[in-house]
């Protein structure tokens, strides 16, 4: 009976020690869990926060991408917007410019018109001329002498004419050295009663 109580109270402090490493051990695992624990926990925030970091990047990259986007978008649309008004401004220049051809091809089709008529009124007063030059040339055959005569007589007239003139200019050359010469003869009459004058005095 002692020996069985030795044996029990040797397995019952083999059973209180393996009770006390079990327990060593469970301290042991849940300070191996909690640091562990501790850290997935700070693995997690580190995540989260790089997370929400990339969330915030990515948003930021939208709104500039969005911007970017709408700033071309206006760009774009400004450029056709011009683009429509050098289109209808241009349409505007070939409508007047087609007017105006329209204007200068009637002119034109008006011009030749009066080219040609005017080409047939020249042939007709050619013919015209051409009929009066051969008349004239008749005429002057038949009044050459009477012509000639005429002619003679014309000039002596104008020989008359030169003359008469000639002659009315000498005499007013004349008449004019005259009237220097009486003018030159009163003056030095004049001066010399003065030098006399103040001779005598």
């Amino acid at each position: 009976e002692e020996k069985a109580k030795k044996e029990l109270l040797k397995s019952l402090s083999d059973l209180q020690k393996q009770q006390e490493s079990s327990h060593e051990e469970m301290i042991s695992a849940n300070r191996q869990l909690k640091m562990e624990r501790e850290i997935h926990q700070q693995e997690l925030g580190d995540l989260r926060s790089e997370l929400q970091n990339v969330k915030i990047k990515h948003e930021q990259n939208v709104q500039e991408l969005m911007k970017l986007l709408k700033q071309e978008k206006d760009d774009a649309e400004a450029q056709i917007r011009m683009l429509k008004m050098e289109l209808l401004e241009e349409k505007n220049i070939v409508k007047s410019q087609c007017r105006q051809l329209e204007k200068i091809k009637v002119e034109y089709d008006k011009l030749t018109e009066e080219l040609t008529q005017n080409k047939e009124e020249n042939t007709k007063l050619k013919r015209k001329c051409e009929f009066v030059k051969q008349e004239l040339e008749k005429k002057e055959k038949q009044i050459s002498s009477e012509d000639h005569l005429r002619k003679m007589s014309e000039v002596r007239l104008q020989f008359k004419d030169q003359l008469r003139h000639l002659e009315m200019e000498q005499q007013s050359v004349l008449s004019m050295i005259g009237s220097e010469i009486d003018a030159a003869c009163e003056i030095f009459s004049r001066d010399s009663m003065e030098k006399f004058k103040v001779i005598l005095s």
